[in-house]
């Protein structure tokens, strides 16, 4: 059969060749009548199974694709994938592909096949590594025994096909494979025995120790990072974002203070001791301020969730009223038109007038109900405006008492380096500090306006964030409530755009059958 294929010329597919692949379930006389009958976009399975196709192309319209088999073609490139997201099995076994590439969108990919292809490494599925489940890649050209290193983080996958490839006659191929891949199941066709797995550890047992010890820490080390993201993203929802670490970052971009921590030397900075008394009050001002935005951001999420609420409320509300009327209209309408055979001409012509008139009124009574509900959201959005203002101008208000301790701090600290920096400069002016200073501090000190402008500097740089940080915390309240109650607006007028579209297609469409009926009976007569 390959042999035949490969003598031919290679086929696209086309719509013919996909209304043919649709699986469906059925009687033989049935089934193709029940492909007819599909759409394309809610097709879940198609086999293009020995259709000879030289690439994958045209699966545009296959949205809601969850099983896809290529299998037995001469396709030599993994691509035009990417739109398949609800893929979960895709069969590509007999084919002349040499690289593992075009799945990082199929994230729901639990089954993969790729056997008998011409792949040499195992690679391009990172974005599945948490779902896939069966990997065959049998009879392909691997080569590379540590390369299976790449699946050590796949913890989900319980099948692995490898047989036929070169890695298959290194002695270790099995050993490795066993204690290097977790949670196997079944391994080139043959079930795993726990056994077989507990040989091999012990087998590899250096290398898995120091494997494990470093996984350990590397899981510690993401699971560290996660949660520290996760704590960004409070103190970011919070307007927290760098409060704390604010004091390291005013010594980090702060040029003098290299210089100044050295004075007298390195391993006795007294110039700046006080930096530490600064620090201990800065972090006990955070964790003051973190309790209070905390609670911030729970008044405000209570706030919009109430909102939302009331206005879901709200909307339903009306949206069933109006439901209510377009029932009771189609009910009308159907009950005309089945009675119409029955009537005469002029009774049955009066009868489609009067539902003419009835499709008017319908219609004022929708754009009525929607006009009310402009209202009542433009009321809500200006309620919650209002409320949330309220809110805001809190938290202004207490960034702008943190930012105040925060200045004191600052100044105290600034007049006791000062203090100290004058009783260094006459100790060093009288030789009293000799044994102590070191060279690049005696450089310093022996001129009294570098030192003293160096300290200034030192000053202005932490006064310089501080204030940053407060004006740009202070109007992001502002700017967030802007953009919210803005984001709001805009919705509203989609909303009611679309609204009033879908009341004016309704209404066109309630005309357009009664005038058909009329037509009808026109040409009766």
């Amino acid at each position: 059969m390959t042999a035949a294929i490969e003598n031919t010329e290679p086929d696209v597919i086309s719509d013919d060749m996909s209304l043919m692949a649709i699986q469906v379930e059925g009687i033989a006389e049935g089934l193709e009548e029940k492909r007819r009958q599909m759409d394309f976009k809610e097709v879940e399975s198609l086999s293009y199974s020995f259709k000879n196709l030289s690439r994958i192309a045209y699966l545009a319209p296959f949205q809601a694709l969850t099983k896809l088999q290529l299998d037995n073609n001469v396709i030599s490139k993994i691509e035009n994938l990417e739109h398949l997201v609800n893929l979960t099995w895709l069969d590509l076994s007999f084919n002349k592909i040499t690289k593992m590439e075009g799945l990082d969108k199929l994230t729901k990919l639990t089954d993969l096949s790729l056997y008998n292809n011409e792949i040499t490494t195992i690679e391009g599925l990172d974005s599945i590594m948490g779902t896939l489940c069966v990997l065959s890649l049998g009879n392909n050209k691997i080569a590379d025994l540590l390369g299976l290193m790449y699946l050590r983080p796949f913890r989900e996958l319980r099948l692995i096909n490898l047989a036929g490839n070169d890695i298959c006659k290194d002695p270790e191929y099995r050993s490795y494979v066993l204690s290097h891949l977790k949670n196997l199941k079944y391994l080139d066709y043959r079930l795993v025995q726990q056994e077989a797995v507990l040989q091999a550890r012990e087998q590899n047992q250096d290398e898995m120790i120091e494997l494990e010890e470093k996984e350990e820490l590397e899981e510690a080390a993401m699971k560290s990072d996660a949660e520290q993201r996760t704590k960004d993203a409070l103190l970011d929802a919070a307007n927290m974002s760098g409060v704390e670490d604010l004091f390291e970052r005013m010594l980090s971009k702060d040029p003098e203070y290299q210089k100044l921590k050295s004075i007298p030397n390195k391993d006795k900075p007294d110039l700046v001791e006080g930096l530490e008394v600064f620090r201990d009050k800065f972090n006990a001002f955070v964790e003051e301020f973190k309790v209070v935005m905390l609670t911030q951001l729970e008044r405000k999420t209570g706030e919009r969730a109430e909102w939302q609420r009331v206005l879901d409320g709200a909307l339903a509300a009306k949206d069933g009223e109006a439901q209510s009327l377009i029932t009771n209209f189609d009910k009308e309408r159907k009950k005309t038109f089945r009675s119409l055979p029955d009537l005469e001409p002029t009774d049955a012509e009066a009868k489609l007038r009067a539902l003419h008139q009835r499709n008017d009124e319908l219609y004022e009574r929708l754009m009525e109900f929607e006009m009310q509900i402009v209202d009542i959201v433009s009321d809500l959005v200006g309620e919650f405006d209002r409320n949330y203002s309220e809110i805001v101008d809190g938290n202004r208000a207490h960034i702008s008492n943190f930012f105040t301790q925060v200045r004191e701090l600052e100044d105290r600290y600034y007049e006791g380096i000062t203090a100290t920096a004058m009783s260094m400069l006459e100790k060093f002016g009288t030789g009293d500090m000799e044994d102590v200073v070191s060279e690049d501090s005696r450089t310093i000190l022996q001129d009294k306006d570098t030192l003293m402008n160096a300290i200034q500097a030192h000053h202005d740089s932490h006064t310089t964030m501080i204030d940053g940080l407060e004006d740009k915390l202070g109007t992001g309240e502002r700017r967030r409530l802007d953009d919210m109650i803005n984001g709001l607006r805009v919705w509203e007028s989609r909303r009611n755009r679309d609204r009033v579209a879908e009341i004016v297609a309704l209404a066109r469409r309630n005309r357009e059958a009664v005038d058909r009926m009329l037509e009808v009976g026109d040409d009766n007569e």
